[in-house]
């Protein structure tokens, strides 16, 4: 009798055509551009206006020599920002910017901006390139972001709105997944940063693919998925694997607080946070966990242990 026939070897996940995986890494990059995005907070830029606030323009400089990335992904743009001023009668403490998540705009973190401006700061706020009413062909995950960052506070302090003519220009940053990494990589190349305020961060867009791909298509291939990133983002100008707050924050030597959302199923902090936090000395980094909060509701919703430890980390810096 013949011995049976062995059980076949177990199924791997459908692979995407190298076409669609492309397609996909494509509309990643760019479809924060929706057709209205421009319109998205018009009710809050309205009531910031009422308290003071105004628009400012920014015009990142086009310099691919000196900014050490592709020609391509330094396409000329016009990024949209936001000053609120502090409360006047409460001492002022140091200005912050803030960066939103991906697929958002500045817009959204207009509460948290109004909750640090009734604790004396001055908040910056922005949209990253292809965002809200910023222009742009890409979002690069930081790449091209950090420098964004850069010339919003060098407008915002050659417009007057933070520092001034006697006083050094120090700032602290803040930002939430997207901006989250984003603001970790600008701090390794702007020493203005007296501080960073990660929340639910990145720690490099290979990972951060490798992560939304378990919990939003875990039947896709993922080396599939990340051969079309790589293809999508060299054809925007940059690397996929320039994107890394990991090797960022390991270079910069200020306080950093991380937080992570205990139930944050895009992001988790085991594979995001956690890492980040072991690439830093103990005494200068702190990992905050809400333990109920997911990866949106930790910046979208009110958690007083969290708006208590920014109070804490913001207040402790000059």
């Amino acid at each position: 009798m013949p011995d049976p026939a062995p059980p076949p070897p177990p199924s791997e996940p459908f692979p995407l055509p190298e076409a669609l995986a492309r397609a996909l890494g494509r509309l990643t990059l760019r479809a924060a551009g929706h057709p209205g995005r421009q319109y998205t907070g018009t009710v809050h830029r309205h009531v910031s206006r009422a308290r003071g606030g105004r628009r400012f323009v920014v015009r990142p400089p086009h310099d691919a020599a000196t900014q050490q990335t592709p020609p391509a992904a330094n396409d000329r743009v016009e990024l949209d920002a936001w000053f609120s001023p502090r409360d006047p009668a409460v001492p002022a403490r140091l200005p912050v910017v803030i960066a939103h998540g991906l697929f958002e705009t500045k817009e959204r973190h207009f509460k948290r901006a109004w909750k640090l401006n009734a604790r004396g700061h001055d908040v910056v706020l922005f949209d990253h390139r292809v965002h809200g009413r910023s222009q742009g062909r890409h979002c690069t995950f930081g790449v091209q972001e950090k420098f964004d960052t850069q010339a919003v506070i060098d407008e915002a302090a050659r417009r007057g709105l933070i520092g001034g003519p006697d006083t050094p220009t120090r700032v602290i940053t803040m930002g939430f997944s997207l901006g989250g990494g984003t603001v970790l990589q600008h701090a390794a190349i702007d020493d203005r940063v007296a501080g960073v305020v990660a929340l639910a961060p990145f720690c490099d867009f290979r990972n951060a693919i490798r992560s939304f791909r378990r919990t939003l298509v875990p039947w896709m291939n993922e080396r599939w998925i990340l051969e079309g990133f790589d293809a999508a983002s060299l054809e925007a100008g940059f690397s996929l694997d320039e994107a890394s707050a990991l090797r960022a924050v390991a270079s910069i030597s200020i306080p950093v607080l991380l937080v992570e959302g205990g139930r944050d199923p895009y992001l988790p902090g085991s594979d995001h946070a956690r890492l980040l936090a072991r690439a830093r000395a103990h005494d200068e980094v702190t990992l905050l966990t809400i333990d109920d909060a997911t990866h949106n509701s930790l910046v979208h919703k009110s958690w007083p242990k969290l708006d208590r430890a920014i109070a804490r980390f913001c207040a402790g810096l000059s």
